[in-house]
């Protein structure tokens, strides 16, 4: 029989306002506590863990394992932190704290107080209330001196370019400055060890998606199919050293974060604005994953498909859009027909649905559609398959009026901001304002040069293109070439379904044409 334990039941509580803060590691933590209980002749009955949670923000009360126990008092007689700031930062807090445990009966102990020793409040006295505000107030001096430290050493290391801390962009990791004898930088993550990801090489794939015509959708597909659960707040907790989530996933909101973001080629906001020096430079802070014509191209490309992607189905089959009634011209749609006495499985069905569009069909057209898919597939190939795909190359031009047109405001800005000032402050903002007007005439200078595009050959073969797609890559190969199918009158008794199918391309029947005409069209317009 195991003897019960005598002396006062102690609760531990630690805290961590970053998990990974070293200087005040919970094992560091909790061997202080263990210290407390053996020094009264105690023992420790539970352990209240509160990891990534700051003092702060959030009272004792409200923490997600402390605020437990604090509901469950008659459970333990001593709370033990290793110091007061593990337990509170506010004088609010330490008011409620010092009540709460006055009106329990609880003991109130911190293995290192003023000078290091052991600090025990038992509130059995108005002392021990003095005491533990006058801590307090001395707690919340120190954390708004932290907060006025860390703001101040933030906006030093921004303009000078340093990483200051925060989110680390998804294709990115902290390095040592490659400038700097100290300070830290946002290098590539494009390390392929079984520690890291290769961020880098992901985030540049998603670039070259997004400029080849790829939605969000289809990005993030690509995505969460070929690297499961690697998504931005993952790689931040692979860099920290924590465990994944292994079912996060990408969305397209994500997507279009990641590839609005100023990150991309370096830059960084505050507030809503670029970042800039005094000169009116961008201040850099980590390395450029993309050359910033590339990211000129790519915010151009997202402007164009942004709001004007048809909207995505959950029902999209192989050939919608390109499936027709050949009675009303009206599209079909997937549906599946139930098993029935000469029917062992559901069976896929193409259909006229006109009436559920509020539009009259003399006679709809219904079909099997497997036997569709084959038959668009033959078609295609037939009239395609050995043609050479060709690509329209957009050739970026010099257009600076974005730049212009934000530097005009920063000059007006700035010339407001001059009126009324006086000596160093003058001469500082004189400086920025000089810096910018300077530029802005040099830009202003700039002829526009418009993009130009170039029809180059892939030396692939629209068959083998066709063989690589998935079926979203095939229906969009038929729709580039205009394709239409259509689907005659259902007549009983017959089986040749492709005796009732007609195959058409729009206004070109040879692509390579389709191309070299959207050139001229281009080339006319410009």
């Amino acid at each position: 029989m195991i003897p019960a334990q005598r002396g006062p039941r102690v609760l531990g509580a630690t805290r961590l306002s970053r998990y990974r803060d070293n200087s005040t590691s919970p094992e560091r933590q909790e061997a202080a506590v263990e210290r407390v209980a053996a020094d009264i002749g105690g023992h420790v009955v539970g352990w209240a863990r509160d990891m990534d949670v700051s003092a702060s923000k959030v009272p004792p009360h409200e923490r997600p394992e402390l605020g437990e126990w604090m509901q469950r008092p008659d459970e333990y007689d001593v709370i033990a932190w290793w110091r007061l700031d593990r337990a509170v930062r506010k004088m609010a807090d330490m008011a409620q704290l010092g009540q709460w445990a006055k009106d329990h009966k609880k003991r109130l102990i911190f293995a290192e107080g003023p000078g290091s020793a052991r600090l025990e409040l038992d509130f059995g006295s108005p002392m021990s209330e003095l005491i533990m505000m006058v801590l307090a107030f001395a707690a919340q001096m120190e954390a708004e001196a932290i907060k006025e430290r860390t703001t101040g050493a933030s906006e030093f290391l921004r303009s000078v370019g340093r990483w200051s801390g925060g989110p680390v962009p998804f294709h990115a990791r902290p390095v040592p400055h490659p400038t700097e004898d100290e300070g830290w930088w946002l290098g590539l993550n494009d390390d392929t060890d079984d520690f890291l990801w290769n961020t880098a090489e992901i985030g540049n794939h998603m670039v070259d998606m997004a400029l080849n015509d790829k939605s969000r959708h289809a990005i993030s597909d690509w995505v969460n199919e070929n690297h499961p659960a690697v998504t931005p707040a993952n790689h931040r907790r692979k860099l920290a050293g924590r465990e994944i989530d292994p079912d996060a996933r990408w969305n397209p909101g994500m997507v279009t974060d990641y590839l609005r973001n100023q990150h991309l080629i370096g830059r960084f906001t505050h507030n809503g604005k670029v970042v800039r020096d005094e000169n009116g430079e961008y201040v850099l802070r980590g390395d450029a994953l993309i050359p910033v014509e590339k990211f000129h191209r790519l915010q151009a490309k997202l402007d164009q498909t942004s709001g004007t992607a048809p909207e995505r189905r959950s029902d999209a089959h192989p050939l919608l859009g390109v499936l027709h009634c050949g009675v009303c011209g009206g599209r079909l749609y997937q549906g599946w027909l139930s098993p029935g006495p000469n029917r062992k499985e559901p069976k896929r069905q193409y259909r006229c649905a006109a009436r559920a569009h509020g539009r009259v069909c003399r006679k709809p057209a219904y079909v099997i559609a497997d036997a569709v898919d084959r038959y668009a597939e033959e078609q295609f190939l037939a009239l395609f398959g050995e043609k050479e795909v060709f690509q329209i190359i957009v050739i970026p031009g010099q257009d600076h009026t974005a730049e212009i047109e934000e530097l005009a405001a920063d000059v007006e800005e700035l010339s407001g901001q001059l009126v009324g000032l006086r000596g160093t402050a003058a001469a500082a903002v004189a400086r920025q304002l000089q810096s910018r007007s300077d530029r802005l005439d040099r830009l202003s200078a700039e002829p526009v040069i418009p993009p130009r595009t170039e029809v180059i050959a892939t030396g692939e073969t629209y068959s083998k293109l066709w063989h690589s797609e998935d079926t979203e890559g095939k229906r969009d190969l038929l729709r580039q070439v205009g394709a239409r199918i259509e689907v005659g009158e259902t007549t009983r008794g017959s089986r040749d379904v492709t005796s009732r199918l007609s195959f058409s391309i729009g206004e070109f029947a040879d692509p390579e044409a389709e191309t070299l005409a959207a050139v001229e069209r281009e080339e006319q317009l410009a």
